[in-house]
């Protein structure tokens, strides 16, 4: 469970006097997510329950902060599905405890997926289509911080406890990457904007078949759109072995063109972007997983099912 800063009635009690959202019930940890402190609370106002999703970030910083959460209203006021940070009565979308940045969310229905399936494939890909359009007019810019060049600092430095065999591919899939990377930058039609970045199915929740909304934009920023539909296939459309599965697949992209059409050469960098997708998140998983090993009350993503994807991808 990922609860690194513990927060008891007191501590509630003072973040609640900044809002007019009523009166403490109950409290619990949240499991989900494994860089962030998360509760759900439970209050009471004019004799009726209502829930909300508190969180304290425990690494980003407050000027990224005034990025993400005003966005987030944003694309709440062009009808995206997510919950956008609730104002104080002084009108600030964070608070501050034990030295930390916060900020109160109503809490989503449903719950996340095990296992996606086909509608869900299809409606994920229509909501990222729409964030994408949406987050176009919001006027402030914020890079990817876990971009390209990110990702090609952590391979070089050369950290991680690997096999020779590893090693070597994640070595040879990082070259191959690199020239793909130089003949993008040349691409005036692969379209860039605001991207999630992290669009797995447990950063949405579904009631059925329906979608309530996508969370934890915080790894987002500016990066091409088709990256973060690769990101979203490998990450909804993956199998027990390792393998995408087409049909999923084409779902998913059949939503996105329902809202945004693909051009051409996005269609054609798409299986690169793949790629690229894959070796971020096997990096990003070994580097998680160090943390990880320090941390208790944590969520634990494997690093190897993102190597295996790998091999049977390229």
């Amino acid at each position: 469970m990922s609860v690194y800063t513990q927060l008891q009635d007191h501590d509630f009690e003072s973040i609640l006097s900044q809002y007019d959202l009523g009166k403490l019930i109950a409290f619990e940890g949240i499991a989900a997510g494994i860089e962030n402190t998360n509760y759900k609370l439970t209050l009471q106002k004019s004799g009726q329950t209502h829930y909300y999703f508190l969180t304290v970030f425990e690494h980003i910083k407050q000027g990224d902060l005034d990025f993400f959460l005003p966005l987030l209203a944003h694309l709440e006021h062009h009808d995206c599905l997510l919950a956008a940070p609730i104002e104080s009565i002084h009108g600030d979308l964070t608070f501050s405890i034990k030295h930390k940045d916060g900020a109160l969310f109503h809490c989503l229905q449903g719950s996340t997926l095990e296992t996606p399936k086909l509608h869900h494939c299809h409606t994920i890909g229509q909501q990222l289509a729409k964030v994408h359009l949406a987050a176009k007019s919001f006027p402030q810019n914020h890079d990817n911080s876990r971009g390209f060049y990110w990702l090609q600092r952590q391979i070089t430095c050369g950290q991680f406890n690997l096999t020779k065999e590893e090693q070597a591919l994640m070595t040879s899939q990082l070259e191959g990457l690199q020239i793909c990377w130089q003949e993008w930058g040349k691409n005036s039609q692969l379209e860039k904007g605001f991207i999630h970045a992290d669009l797995f199915p447990d950063n949405s929740l579904f009631e059925g078949k329906k979608l309530s909304g996508i969370i934890d934009f915080y790894a987002g920023g500016t990066d091409y759109w088709i990256y973060d539909l690769a990101i979203c296939i490998m990450a909804w459309c993956q199998t027990d072995q390792q393998e995408i599965d087409s049909v999923l697949k084409n779902a998913l992209i059949k939503g996105y063109e329902e809202v945004r059409k693909l051009n051409n050469s996005e269609s054609q960098a798409l299986p690169d972007f793949l790629r690229l997708a894959v070796l971020r998140f096997w990096v990003s998983r070994l580097l998680a997983q160090g943390q990880q090993q320090q941390a208790s009350l944590t969520t634990f993503k494997d690093p190897n099912k993102m190597k295996e994807l790998l091999l049977n991808i390229s």
